[in-house]
């Protein structure tokens, strides 16, 4: 039986959907989610639905009876509660006899990272470590389908970030899915960590250009101090300070180098390259 988290998130919900399409049994797979009741598409598909609340470790262990392998997909709260929660689903996991998890971590781990997100990742890696449990890390590169919510208006305004001129390898979340999908369903990943990042390496300009090139009208480029950007992003959107600091330190920690990482090890994996950033962004803005 393989768990996956965040099952009604865009990442667990793919990796799902992927596991079916590339021939594992709908009920080998439960979807672990907070609101069991917002998943009626894939209790549909012959997925056991359980409510599975990183703050809640009581949900947790009813979640893990009876699982041989968990996919943690990394919550969504500030750092000290994403630690905590983490913390929860591996010692859940301990205790329910799970015997092997994926976790989905982040390209770049360095707690000193204007990225603050980082903290948390580095802590449950060290956690899985400390766990005795078998388990693989997937270190995800920057997601390519996030590019969009930062470049509303770029037609007029331009883009802008705290990038300055540091580049990432963006890599889909469809492509991520893929590489979990063939993780959790293969053998020989234990103790192994993966980065999967894609085959091109952007920066925020970058991406500016091609804009232009795909639109044929002048697109120009801004870099912002992180807490001016923050301060765009909270009034723009109504996201908490917490979420745009974070998002704003991690355009800013692109210019430390540790996003344009290319290991190889998805196309290991997949027997393929994922999808270059430039095209994922021209599908998504129908350029």
């Amino acid at each position: 039986m393989i768990l996956i988290t965040g099952a009604t998130g865009q990442l667990g919900n793919a990796v799902i959907n992927t596991l079916i399409e590339s021939g594992t049994p709908a009920a080998q797979i439960v979807a672990g989610t907070r609101k069991p009741d917002a998943a009626a598409a894939l209790e549909a598909k012959g997925v056991q639905l359980r409510k599975a609340d990183y703050a809640d470790p009581a949900s947790l262990d009813a979640a893990f009876n009876g699982i041989d392998t968990l996919y943690l997909v990394s919550g969504d709260a500030p750092i000290d509660v994403r630690i905590e929660h983490h913390r929860n689903a591996i010692a859940a996991a301990v205790r329910n006899g799970v015997k092997r998890i994926v976790y989905t971590s982040f390209v770049d781990t360095a707690e000193d990272s204007p990225f603050g997100f980082a903290r948390i990742h580095a802590d449950t890696e060290r956690t899985l470590a400390e766990s005795g449990l078998e388990f693989t890390i997937l270190r995800h590169g920057v997601y390519a389908d996030i590019l969009p919510a930062f470049l509303n208006g770029y037609a007029e305004r331009g883009v802008a970030s705290p990038n300055q001129h540091g580049k990432a390898r963006f890599i889909r979340r469809a492509d991520l899915a893929a590489a979990a999908a063939k993780v959790l369903t293969t053998g020989g990943h234990p103790g192994k960590t993966y980065t999967l990042t894609g085959p091109t390496a952007l920066n925020m300009a970058d991406i500016a250009a091609v804009l232009e090139t795909r639109t044929g009208k002048p697109v120009a480029y801004h870099s912002l101090p992180t807490s001016d950007y923050a301060s765009i992003l909270v009034k723009a959107t109504g996201m908490p300070q917490w979420l745009a600091d974070a998002l704003a330190g991690m355009f800013a920690a692109m210019d430390r180098g540790g996003y344009d990482i290319q290991t190889g090890d998805f196309a290991r994996l997949l027997g393929r390259d994922a999808m270059p950033v430039e095209a994922a962004l021209v599908a998504q803005l129908g350029l």
